[in-house]
């Protein structure tokens, strides 16, 4: 696969993790466009048709980026889907695309409870990761067991990383408390 990959955990959690090459320029055009609009567009609250949002201080675009006409954006989703279908081993009849992407961009303090998402693959892509790391935290977690309140993998995000697992598969993120501001896009793929 492009860019790298491997499954994270030696016991098989489903979650696709693969480096986009060269995404060290992208990042730079996506972090000053996404820094940009959550400066100028006001905050979406939620994108849930209940209302609630998982996730706290941080600002949240609409669930609509994917529809976006900017070439960066568009790299991004064809990438997450090629990947995704080469993971499924999908039959182009049954390929998966994207259906709804997002940004956030998260302030010391984001914290993101544990929620699931709809449809079949969801995924994370850490446009700038800020200082993520033991002392300021932000881990991508994630609960093998539904039952079990405590998460059972935890993954540090690195900027540049795409992580890719079955939407039904819950999650959360610890207390970010770094000073640089963290920019992540989520998606998911039906």
């Amino acid at each position: 696969m492009d860019g790298g990959s491997k499954n994270f955990g030696k016991d098989g959690l489903p979650v696709l993790v693969v480096r986009l090459p060269d995404h060290e320029q992208l990042n730079m055009r996506l972090r000053r466009l996404l820094i940009g609009q959550s400066q100028t567009v006001p905050d979406q609250v939620s994108n849930q048709p209940h209302g609630q949002s998982y996730f706290d201080n941080r600002w949240l675009s609409r669930a609509n980026l994917h529809k976006s006409d900017e070439p960066d954006i568009r790299r991004l989703v064809k990438f997450a889907e090629l990947i995704a279908n080469q993971a499924l081993r999908s039959d182009p009849s049954r390929a998966v695309s994207v259906v709804s992407m997002w940004c956030i961009v998260g302030k010391p303090g984001l914290k993101g409870r544990r929620h699931n998402h709809g449809g079949r693959v969801s995924g994370s892509y850490y446009v700038d990761a800020g200082s993520s790391g033991a002392q300021d935290g932000g881990s991508l977690q994630f609960y093998a067991d539904r039952d079990n309140a405590q998460p059972s993998h935890s993954i540090e995000p690195e900027s540049g990383a795409l992580y890719l697992f079955p939407s039904r598969l819950e999650h959360s993120v610890s207390r970010y408390d770094g000073t640089d501001p963290r920019v992540v896009i989520g998606l998911n793929m039906k």
